[in-house]
């Protein structure tokens, strides 16, 4: 679960979605409970800023859709998660026409805090895991120049990096992202 206390609520999966539309922030659904999600430093805004910039421009015309953070995902029929990205190919898979709960992401992208590094490379990460959809998992972290990507393989998962520096290629969109690009500008680090 997330690192912060759910809120005292218990819902269905419909009554989740239908109450998270009407609130001013976001929340994960786990099992009936609801959890806030807490924000984040300059440096994880920027970095989700590079990421989503970067990603925009590489798959322009190709197919693929960039989703920001503000994109749901359902990642189970009882767990609804909000990656920090996620990219899609072609327009996507919706729980319902309103398109608020993603079904169907490729890659989803987790920008790290201290907060939320254990639940994202935890237990989220095995939620992405579990997803016939997802190809890649891609960890950037928002404390020191770290990234990190877990790939779907016949095998099972593998994981490459940690890199701080060189390029990393985000093998189920077709691009090559740079370790110095990504962090280019980003200050306050650690």
């Amino acid at each position: 679960m997330p690192a912060v206390a759910p809120r005292t609520l218990t819902l269905t999966p419909d009554e989740y979605v239908e109450w998270e539309a009407e609130q001013l922030e976001r929340h994960e659904y786990h099992f009936g409970e609801v959890y806030p999600m807490p924000g984040g430093t300059a440096a994880h805004a920027q970095l989700i800023s590079a990421l989503n910039a970067f990603l925009f421009v590489a798959l322009r015309g190709t197919g693929y859709v960039v989703l920001s953070g503000a994109m749901r995902v359902q990642a189970t029929p009882d767990q609804f998660v909000y990656p920090d990205l996620s990219v899609t190919r072609g327009p996507g898979t919706f729980r319902s026409d309103r398109k608020t709960s993603l079904l169907d992401p490729v890659l989803v992208a987790e920008v790290l805090s201290p907060t939320t590094r254990v639940y994202d490379r935890g237990e989220k990460l095995d939620l992405y895991r579990s997803m016939p959809s997802v190809e890649e998992v891609l960890f950037v972290d928002s404390e020191k120049r770290w990234v990190e990507i877990g790939r779907r393989t016949d095998d099972g998962w593998a994981f490459v990096g940690p890199l701080d520096k060189g390029t990393i290629a985000l093998s189920s969109v077709g691009a090559d992202l740079d370790v110095d690009d990504l962090y280019h500008g980003v200050e306050d680090l650690g």
